[in-house]
This record gives C-alpha cells, structure tokens and sequence, in this order.
C-alpha cells in the first residue's frame, strides 16, 4: 500500500526555526517566551541570549556545517543555548549527562563534533569545554538586524538511535524536515500566544525538539519543568496546574504514572494532549477521556524521520479498541506498506513501514554502511528521494488508517525508549564473565508492557543480577537494563545454529515476577527501613519484603523506581536520583542511602 503525499508542504514557507523565533520577537518583544518557574525571559530577551551565543560560536569559527554537542540537564539555559547554536547556523547534538558517563563519552568522541557546551553536571564529563553561562553572557551586543541563519538545507540537529551494530548510531536531520513536521503541527494542532507548553522530558528524545522549538517559533510559552521533576508526579501536576499549561507530550507508560499518582488534577486545562512512543492501550484511552477535555492525539515517528510522521486524533468510539491505530501520514510525507518482496502490499496486509518525503533524514553520520541498510531509493517519490524502513510491521485499516502491529526484527520499546536487544546483548558481553547473551522481551500483564529478560552463558564466578545491573548501567540507559537474569550452560539453538529466541521468550513467560533467588527473610532493622519496605511492599505489590530484598529482582523497573522516588522524597524531605536504586538496589542499602542524605541535609540547615 502506497499513500497519497498532500501538495501543502511545497506551498509553505521555507524559514527556519531561527528565522521563525526572531519574527515572533519583532511581532512580540515584550512577551513571556520561556519560564522555569522561578525566572521569566520575554521573546527580546530570549531573542538577545541567543544571539550573543551564536555570534560568540560564529567568532570561534562554527557555522553551517559544524555540529555542536550540547551535554546537559534540562535548564532554561539549556534552552537558549539551544536556540543560540541552531541561530548560529551549527548542528545541536543533545547528550544526556544523567545517563551512563562512559556511554556519553564515547557516543560524544564518536561524533567528534566541532565544540562541546556544558553545564555544571555536564563540566564533570568534559572539564575543558565551554560553560553554557560563558556562552550566554559572552561579551557580544547584537545588532538590531537578526543574525543570517542557516538555510532549509542546512543540518539542524544530531540524536542518537540504537541499531543492530551495538552502537548508537548519530541520525542527521536537516532544517527542512524539522521545518516541515512544525508547519504541519500548527495546521493540525495550532498553537500561539494563549498557550504554555510543558518541558518535562529530555532533548535526546526527538520529540522534544517540538516541545521546546516550536512555541517559540509561533509565540506561546515554554515552560521548563525543573531537573527531576518527572519522577515526582504530584510536583509535576503542581507546576501544570500553576501555570494553566495547555499543551503536554508524553507517553503512555509515564501518561499512566502520572495519572495514577496525583497528577490527574493537571491535565484539566490541556488543549492538547500529544502521545508518542509507545503503544497506546484502549483503558488509558479511557482514562485520559474522562479526565481531560483535550483534543488526544496518538502520534508515531522514528528518529530517522523527524519526530512525526503519522497521526490519529482520539474520537468517538475509540475508547473501545485495545489499541489506538497510528493513523495517517502528515503533509509532505509518504508511506509504503511494503510485503517480503519490498513491494506495494494490498490493502489491509500487513508489511513493513517505509516513509519518504520531506521528513526523511540525511542518514547516519559516518555509517555509510548502515545508512544505505536502512535509507532505500523512493521509486514513488521525488527524483532521488529515499525511504527510510522502519522495521515496523503495520497494517491500513478499512478506514485507511494505519494499525501498528509489532517489529520486524527484535526491536522493541520499554518506556517509549527504543532498545535493540542487540545493545544489550554487546554490553553484556564486555562483563569478564559472560561468555555468551541473549536478551528477549516478553509481555509483562501486571504493567502492561514488556521487560527484558537476559539468558546468560557465563564461567568463573558466575555475577549475581545486582552485579549484572550495576554494570550495564554504566552503559545502558536504564530503559535498557534488563529485570530478570537466566543462567543457562548452553543456550538453545535452531538447525541453522541461531539462537532459538522464541524458546528463551517461553521459558522467560513463564518466569515469577518475583526472583526465584530472594535471599532468606531477615526483618528491617531500623527505622527508615522499615518505611523503604512498606514504600517498596505497596508498590511492587508483594507480601514481604525484607531488609536484603532486591527491588529490581522483585519486579522494579525505571517507572516504579520514579515512583518510589518521589513518596521516599514525600516522606523524607530529601532528594534522590531514580538510579540510586540501581547503586543500592537493596532496603539496607538504599536505607543507608536515605538516612546519609537526611544527615547532609540536616547539617547544611544547621550551618
């Protein structure tokens, strides 16, 4: 099946992102572009940062063609630098300095990009590079005229997806498409100066570059949610409902967190309520319906294809289905639903994913390889235009919407992160000990999602899961990590010498939620133990848990420990990182991890 592209894309303007930002300056100047909550930046003085950036990066002699790593945490200066680089007519290359410190150095030398920005947390992976505050208060007055920008086929930006190599792969997508997918927005879901639209997710997912960009570009309010905001659902829900914002992205894993946890409330004043990323299930449809009367849009986009390239809005009847379709391709984009053959299936077959047009990125940058793998000739589009495959197995409905309905090859999503088991599989290889790996996810009914299960062929001293977990997260996203351990003397095979992937998935089905290895019952001993237990027993919905229980080994996973975070920070007035589980993933251990926080925090109130 091939869809029909719209003509409105070649008929609309081809300003960039920059050139979009300074014409809502001269048509606004005065009002609010960005907020954290505590600090305010009019358009003029949002407008005036970023210039001083990008001619202070113009004067190093980075432009059009150069590539700028931007390694911080979410900030209103992560913002304007942000904007700075892109008015600077350089590439932005978002790193994200929480995750593992030796995966963002390597993915950072990889690229080898033309300047690194840091902010304070980022300064402790690169000492050397420039601070975002120098930046932003270089000593440079502009001029009133806006700064020349880059133009529709410059690169905009650089992110980072997994692949089969076992290496993030660097994906370029240029001004055009990121352009494109904007103006189809504001067509569909218009936004401007009556809207607040919530940051609270992190710029390494591609759908933030629309959360962030695109109400400066058509005159709303950016309201960035502080750092670590998102593990705390009722704090999000405070600072939503504060600012009345009226626009929220989000997935359907944290959708269902945030419901669940006190942020219900929040979602009254949203106009639009934007969902990516994962499947979205027909009760949490449901869910959303009776709690918001926002317009709920199910949206889908690889990395590859910048943000979103198909839609389904929520309507009448829709609550009823299992699953949301992923709906129809937006302006300027195409779709093939393509057989084994690669070619055209009938309608209501299913097949793999291509989509081609404007939205289509350049490739990966310095993986010809990969990028001719996975960027295929468009017979039904421009001369010399490409599609890129997904991998994605889908359907056309009846309607003519389109039905996702599983992957391809082993590619799979745990929390709207994208995870190729093969990642996983490499990372675990580099343990001394583990000789051989295969990593599988199966359906988890008691979440509604999938988790990672890891069948292992190891020698020596065989690591037990904590040691497993503490290792791989110091080079997997915790989304990556797997939840339950198999250890196995040989793994099983088909005739062709492959693994059998289908047989590790049925033995991992029919694992308990819970380790069959919980160490013997020893009873909290003080305090703040016996509170971590009762957090950890109401949360993973177990019948005891004692002072050496595991909380991943019990059925822990990112979420729940988002969850755990943010009553432990209600009970305890201190805060904690969601990878502190993964440090000390025992009640003993995150106890004392607990009572040393309290101790600081007691001690900087006395002094």
């Amino acid at each position: 099946m091939v869809t029909a592209q719209s003509t409105l894309y070649h008929a609309r303007s081809k300003a960039t992102v920059w050139d979009l930002v300074y014409e809502t300056n001269v048509r606004r100047p005065d009002a609010i572009a960005l907020t954290d909550g505590l600090r305010r930046f009019t358009y003029a003085e949002l407008t005036a940062a970023a210039t001083r950036a990008a001619l202070a990066l113009r004067g190093a002699g980075l432009g059009p063609g150069d590539t700028v790593a931007l390694c911080s945490v979410r900030s209103a200066e992560q913002v304007l630098a942000l904007v700075g680089v892109l008015a600077s007519g350089a590439a932005v290359a978002p790193f994200d300095v929480r995750q593992a410190a030796t995966a963002v150095r390597e993915n950072v030398a990889r690229l080898a990009p033309a300047a690194v920005l840091v902010d304070d947390q980022g300064a402790a992976l690169f000492p050397d590079a420039l601070h975002l505050d120098d930046l932003l208060s270089a000593d440079r007055v502009p001029g009133r005229a806006p700064l020349p920008g880059p133009g529709p086929t410059d690169l905009a930006y650089v992110l980072h997806t997994s692949g089969s190599s076992g290496r993030p792969k660097p994906v370029q997508v240029p001004h055009s498409a990121v352009q494109n997918r904007f103006l189809w927005g504001q067509s569909l879901y218009p936004i401007g100066s009556d809207d607040t639209v919530v940051h609270s997710g992190s710029l390494v997912f591609d759908c933030s570059f629309w959360v962030v960009l695109a109400p400066l570009c058509f005159g709303a309010t950016l309201l960035v949610a502080p750092e670590g905001n998102e593990a705390d659902p009722p704090e999000l829900a405070a600072l939503i409902d504060r600012h009345r914002v009226t626009v929220m992205h989000s997935v359907p894993s944290l959708l269902r967190e945030f419901t669940a946890e006190g942020g219900a409330g929040a979602l009254a004043s949203l106009r639009y309520l934007l969902i990516a990323g994962e499947r979205l299930p027909g009760d949490l449809i449901r869910r959303l319906l009776d709690l918001t009367g926002a317009r709920i849009f199910n949206q889908y986009g690889p990395t590859e294809t910048c943000i979103d390239v198909l839609t389904h809005e929520i309507g009448p009847g829709d609550e009823v289905l299992d699953a949301m379709p992923i709906g129809r391709p937006l302006d300027g984009v195409h779709t093939v639903i393509a057989d084994e053959a690669g070619l055209p299936a009938p309608a209501g077959t299913p097949g793999e994913l291509l989509i081609g047009g404007a939205c289509v990125a350049w490739g990966y940058a310095g993986a010809a390889a990969a990028t001719a793998e996975r960027f295929v000739p468009d017979p039904h589009g421009a001369l010399g235009g490409r599609l890129y495959r997904t991998g994605d197995l889908v359907r056309e409905r009846s309607d003519g919407a389109v039905e996702f309905l599983g992957r391809v090859d082993h590619q799979v999503k745990i929390r709207g992160v994208r995870v190729e088991p093969s990642d996983i599989e490499h990372a675990l290889l580099l343990h001394p000990e583990v000789l051989q790996a295969a990593v599988v996810a199966v359906e988890d009914p008691r979440r509604g999602g999938v988790r990672l299960v890891a069948h292992l062929v190891t020698g020596g001293e065989t690591p037990d899961d904590a040691a497993l977990r503490s290792f791989l997260s110091q080079r997997l996203v915790s989304a990556a990590i797997p939840e339950t351990y198999r250890r196995h003397v040989v793994l099983p095979r088909l005739a062709s010498g492959k693994i059998d992937r289908l047989e590790l998935a049925r033995q991992a089905a029919q694992d308990p939620l819970t380790a069959p290895g919980e160490p013997p019952y020893r009873a909290p001993r003080t305090g703040t133990e016996r509170a971590v237990a009762r957090i950890w027993q109401d949360l993973l919905q177990v019948e005891r848990v004692g002072r050496d229980s595991d909380f991943l080994s019990l059925g822990g996973q990112s979420l729940l420990a988002m969850r755990m975070i943010a009553r432990v920070r209600a009970g305890f007035q201190v805060r904690l990182s969601p990878r502190t589980v993964f440090d000390a993933p025992t009640v003993a251990r995150f106890a004392a991890v607990v009572d040393a926080a309290v101790a600081e925090r007691d001690g900087a109130g006395v002094g």
